[in-house]
């Protein structure tokens, strides 16, 4: 049977806001006041009770639920979640978690190799393969009599508004499909040229930055302009005032995983506006952080969503081999990025599509980004550990968001580090090879697949290849 929480079982001590009315329900999990399948108040009675206006009761129950504490049903109310008391006694809370040994880690899938750790590939054996299952027979069933030649997915469309409404503060936003996050920036160069006739398209992108848009941009023969990463995000001052192209990850740069300050974020949406430029924000990690406040989207300020692209795709939230992508481009741009998409015929393919709409409707999504983020903090704080156990006088970076890190190595050839750690079984990538310009040596290391049993042997296989790497030469 399905309890209510008591009235007045919720509050604790005076709610200012969706934040403190979040911590509040949190606790109440945490301290068994409130149980899986407990059945909340509704938001207009929880409003009352606790002296907030509705609006703040729906916001703090879209973060909840994006964090997998609850669940809405239709004609069922809300309701905490199954394993919510666990993660909640666990110490998960919604805005990052604290690493804690407590955090269980599932056991490796046969044929996935635990000592991968190349960026890139999240772990699929997080994935509820019930809820996936489930999802794809929904959407296997509604494909009789889809016509093929009508926009794909429009289930995964308003699926992804809400997602990203809640997940990225982009409100009202409609989504295009695609099969791969490259595929919409090569769409958004192209559209953008097309919209400036008769003027050489400059691309700025940072060095080492993502290859990806480095090769589209070279595929479209665009002038490519490099900038160094800088920990806070590029600098509009090396930008110049002519209208250009900019790509940045700010989320989690790729590949040393800075976030970019707020004020670099403003300045360059303002910057975008006064010239007429186009900035592609390549969100490609950005729903996992740790233990850190999120920063807003660049689509999200002010004046910004006619100027900022936004980028994302399901590849490290889910699986790659969905190949399933989206694109919310500025209204200027939407038509020519509609037409390179109906020439080049690179959205993704109508099942995957809409089995992940069903996964993000009913949310299990959301669950998922939940116990993955839980699980994927666990793992990157015993990496850190091992790192400053066994190799204290190296730089990692990158460690607040994400599924990578990255590991400085001055002084050391980082191709010749990443062979001697392949002859230990470790595969793993080096930092020069994302670097267009200026190499800078260190490995790029995910941890979305290092199990904690394997952790401690990298930092130790790591320690042995730059001792012997270091040796002197005759």
């Amino acid at each position: 049977m399905t309890r209510t929480a008591a009235s007045g079982s919720l509050v604790l001590g005076e709610i200012a806001g969706a934040t403190e009315l979040v911590g509040a329900i949190v606790q109440r999990i945490a301290d068994g006041a409130l149980s899986d399948g407990d059945r909340l108040p509704s938001s207009r009675a929880l409003a009352e009770q606790a002296g907030v206006s509705r609006g703040t009761v729906v916001r703090a129950f879209d973060e909840l639920a994006a964090a997998g504490f609850i669940v809405a049903q239709h004609g069922s109310g809300t309701r905490i979640s199954d394993g919510a008391a666990v993660a909640a006694r666990a110490g998960a809370r919604t805005r990052g978690v604290a690493p804690t040994p407590s955090t269980p880690d599932p056991a490796p899938r046969q044929g996935r190799s635990p000592r991968d750790l190349r960026p890139g590939i999240p772990d699929a054996a997080l994935i509820d393969e019930r809820a996936w299952r489930r999802a794809v027979r929904a959407a296997a069933g509604g494909m009789a009599g889809v016509n093929p030649w009508e926009e794909p997915s429009p289930t995964l469309v308003a699926a992804l508004s809400g997602h990203l409404r809640r997940h990225r503060g982009i409100a009202d936003a409609q989504p295009l499909l695609f099969d791969s996050s490259r595929s919409a920036v090569a769409a958004l160069y192209a559209a953008f040229v097309d919209a400036s006739p008769g003027r050489s398209a400059v691309v700025h992108i940072e060095d080492p930055g993502y290859r990806g848009a480095l090769l589209m941009a070279r595929d479209q023969g665009l002038d490519v302009r490099f900038h160094a990463a800088d920990p806070d995000g590029l600098s509009t001052a090396a930008l110049g005032d002519d209208p250009a192209i900019v790509f940045t990850t700010p989320a989690h740069q790729y590949p040393l995983g800075h976030r970019m300050s707020v004020e670099r974020r403003v300045a360059l949406a303002e910057w975008a506006g006064r010239t007429g430029s186009l900035v592609i924000e390549d969100d490609y990690d950005g729903e996992f952080r740790y233990g850190v406040a999120p920063l807003p989207a660049l689509v999200t300020l002010p004046g910004a969503a006619d100027h900022v692209a936004y980028v994302g795709t399901s590849s490290k939230s889910l699986a790659p081999d969905l190949r399933v992508a989206w694109c919310v481009p500025p209204a200027g741009l939407r038509r020519p990025v509609e037409r390179w998409l109906a020439v080049h015929r690179r959205g993704p393919s109508a099942l995957p599509a809409d089995a992940l709409g069903e996964y993000i409707r009913t949310g299990a999504m959301d669950r998922h980004l939940a116990r993955a983020a839980r699980v994927y903090s666990d793992r990157r704080m015993r990496l850190v550990t091992v790192l400053g156990e066994h190799c204290p006088e190296l730089v990692v970076t990158g460690v607040e968001a994400g599924l990578h890190l990255c590991v400085l190595l001055p002084g050391h050839d980082d191709e010749a580090v990443v062979g001697a750690l392949s002859e230990r079984d470790w595969r793993t990538r080096s930092l020069s090879s994302q670097c267009a310009a200026e190499p800078v040596p260190g490995l790029v290391l995910s941890y979305a697949r290092l199990h904690g049993r394997d952790a401690d042997a990298f930092g130790a296989s790591l320690r042995e290849v730059l001792t012997g790497l270091a040796l002197p030469t005759r």
